[in-house]
């Protein structure tokens, strides 16, 4: 079946100038000439039957009808734009793995493990993309899999369980010190750094201290993990954090405990990719690895 579409030339032309409200700037990204960049506009709307553009003195600006197909073509350029690059990427190799992960996880915990994966599987090329709150309809069109904080369930997918979310209170050396801090009573002295997706962290911890002689609501608030780890290493103040996600810090003595006390939640980290796409070799050796490294880790 024949397609209804204008030419490519067209629509790329029609997405330049839309983004500049001008088809002087258009024609100069594209290499054409503004006369040239007009006509293929004129097609464009003659072809739908529709205006797409206001001409205001020396600007042209859309109209609505054009700001809703702005958007969508601008969309599918995009998309067409990324499965060539894919493509050209891959450049031989037999298959691509599309990750989507939560931003701290891939920075933190992801990243400085993936070398093994890729020295293992050199076949495979990866690609790894963050996202925030996202449902699992939003993603699965364009992810092999993903990484999942919460529930052991995600409509049309499978999950594999990777951790466990404890929160531990984490500084530097010298912020303790600074701070005299050894126990949960001397956090008073604190600033506490606050996750703005957990704000009951701190409280929960020091209730179970039965400590409850200051706000422990109280302290800068950031929207992600890796937020507060770079806080924490900066010496703005005490963060709770996954133990998972700051091991090397630890390790290293960039960052340190300054008492022993943890707060487990009730949702994990999980492993979650879509059923279809299970029996998908990448996705198998994907699992396999990301599972050993997991276990490893706890």
């Amino acid at each position: 079946m024949r397609r209804t579409l204008p030419s490519l030339s067209a629509l790329v032309a029609f997405e330049s100038a839309a983004r500049y409200s001008s088809f002087t700037r258009a024609g100069e990204e594209l290499g054409l000439t503004q006369s040239a960049v007009s006509r293929q506009i004129a097609y464009l709307e003659h072809f739908l039957g529709i205006t797409l553009f206001e001409r205001v003195r020396r600007r042209v600006i859309l109209t609505e009808a054009g700001q809703t197909y702005a958007s969508q073509i601008r969309m599918m350029l995009n998309r067409a734009e990324a499965a060539t690059i894919d493509l050209l990427t891959v450049n031989g190799a037999e298959s691509t793995l599309r990750i989507c992960s939560l931003a701290t996880f891939a920075t933190h915990w992801l990243m400085p493990r993936l070398g093994s994966f890729l020295e293992k599987h050199p076949n495979i090329s990866v690609q790894i993309s963050s996202y925030h709150h996202h449902t699992f309809e939003d993603i699965t069109e364009d992810i092999d899999v993903a990484i999942h904080y919460g529930g052991a369930s995600w409509p049309d997918g499978l999950v594999d369980k990777l951790f466990e979310e404890e929160l531990i209170p984490v500084c530097t050396p010298t912020y303790a010190e600074k701070h005299n801090i050894s126990s949960p009573a001397d956090l008073v002295r604190a600033t506490l750094l606050q996750q703005t997706t957990r704000p009951d962290a701190w409280l929960t911890l020091l209730r179970d201290c039965d400590i409850d002689n200051f706000n422990a609501l109280k302290g800068p608030r950031f929207e992600m993990y890796s937020m507060i780890i770079e806080g924490a290493i900066a010496g703005i103040g005490v963060g709770a954090v996954p133990r998972f996600l700051i091991s090397d810090h630890l390790r290293e003595g960039r960052l340190v405990t300054p008492f022993e006390k943890s707060v487990r939640s009730t949702s994990c980290y999980y492993l979650a990719y879509p059923e279809a796409k299970r029996q998908l070799a990448q996705v198998r050796d994907f699992r396999r690895w990301i599972r050993g490294e997991a276990s490893r880790a706890l």
